[in-house]
């Protein structure tokens, strides 16, 4: 790549070197410091982070796309760790997906979703009438199974305290982690609800590095949250949906939502400390390990309540080498987890995860994130480690206490 001349009038080139920080490609040493941190570097195919950065710097925009890296890049930052001059890989390489000749190597999946999301409000599609038929029956199981006649799944309720945002998967597929989680608002003696005018915490045009739908996204929830009078968003354990919602947000629609984003970890945890939810340690005697989610750590600085939570729900937490700002990524991240022809690939991005793993010697794994709850199970599947996966607030809620010292099973 010596020999090659600079475009000047590249995309990539007018888009990049736009702060002093984070995309500053130019300054890059080719030192291979991140390429030696990239998860993914030592497998079959996918991106050299070191090669992202030259060609983006060299102007060689059709030569990047056509490379596949920018899509098989999983967005983890982790790279961006050791870089001596501070470029963050994730703002480059989302930079480069929003080049008008990348779109073409969207996955289909990821197009539909948009759509779906855009269309409906939830990206497998689920209408209103289908969120406000599924939550009234779950509340007539939920009465039943706390004992409680008054305990209901609220929806649309005006001038609730908490509003919780749920991941797709909690209205389709996973139900038990949606009734797992209203366990844990009806024990805290909260007001709180749930909408029927925005059901989904993801936010795909973070994927796709395009603004104006992420910012469409966000505004699906921001909007509503703020109709209802809520003070507070409990989002479900999304690593994307947090840092987008928490982080990106103010930045995408240009002005402060008017009330504060927590985390369902966070939200436990503070009614924790306050005495309305309680908790069996005995629950769980047994260690377990916590993962890292990439967007909610490295991206948002989120480390410490979920590992404060775990603590109060199991015998021992576990800490995975490495972690927190150094932690590796379960391997589903970028988008990668959203489009369903990926799996060849997400089992090679998993393997570091998978060494991790079986180095810690551990049976059961927390994450505070449901995306990475899937991957990490199909990682545990694929390499045959025997290891049981769960988010931490689906471990907090199997750990709760009745008042009269019963546990809640």
């Amino acid at each position: 790549m010596e020999n090659v001349k600079l475009n000047t009038g590249s995309y990539l080139i007018e888009q990049l070197n736009t702060s002093q920080k984070n995309d500053n490609v130019f300054e890059c040493l080719s030192c291979g410091a991140c390429s030696s941190s990239c998860s993914w570097f030592e497998g079959e195919g996918g991106p050299v982070p070191r090669q992202i950065i030259k060609m983006a710097s060299l102007g060689l925009d059709d030569l990047l796309i056509e490379s596949g890296m920018l899509w098989d890049c999983l967005l983890c930052n982790r790279c961006t760790q050791n870089c001596p001059m501070g470029i963050t890989m994730g703002n480059v390489v989302r930079k480069g997906r929003s080049h008008p000749k990348a779109g073409k190597l969207i996955s289909k999946d990821i197009q539909n979703g948009i759509k779906t999301r855009l269309t409906t409000g939830d990206v497998n599609g689920l209408t209103r009438e289908e969120f406000i038929e599924t939550i009234e029956w779950m509340s007539e199981e939920f009465a039943d199974e706390t004992g409680d006649p008054d305990a209901t799944i609220p929806y649309d309720q005006k001038g609730a305290e908490f509003l919780y945002l749920p991941n797709p998967r909690e209205l389709g597929i996973n139900l038990l982690h949606l009734t797992a989680m209203a366990k844990l608002f009806w024990m805290s003696d909260q007001s709180w609800t749930m909408s029927s005018r925005h059901t989904d915490v993801t936010n795909w045009g973070y994927f796709v590095s395009d603004d104006e739908i992420a910012r469409k996204m966000a505004l699906m929830v921001i909007e509503p949250a703020e109709k209802l009078g809520i003070k507070t968003l409990v989002l479900s354990e999304c690593g994307h949906g947090y840092h987008v919602l928490k982080v990106l947000a103010e930045k995408l629609i240009g002005r402060k939502p008017e009330f504060e984003v927590l985390s369902m970890p966070e939200f436990v945890l503070k009614f924790v400390k306050q005495g309305k939810i309680k908790l069996d340690k005995n629950a769980h005697p047994y260690p377990v390990a916590y993962h890292d989610p990439c967007n909610l750590g490295r991206k948002s600085g989120l480390y410490d309540a979920p590992r404060e939570l775990l603590a109060l729900c199991c015998k021992e937490v576990v800490e995975l080498v490495p972690n927190r700002e150094n932690a590796i990524c379960c391997g589903g991240g970028g988008g990668m987890l959203q489009d369903s022809k990926s799996k060849p690939k997400r089992m090679i991005t998993g393997k570091a995860k998978a060494d991790q793993i079986i180095a810690s010697g551990v049976q059961n794994l927390a994450a505070p994130c449901l995306s990475c709850h899937r991957q990490l199970g199909e990682i545990s599947n694929h390499f045959k480690l025997g290891v049981k996966v769960y988010t931490v607030a689906e471990i907090a809620s199997s750990s709760l206490i009745l008042p009269g010292d019963k546990k809640m099973v």
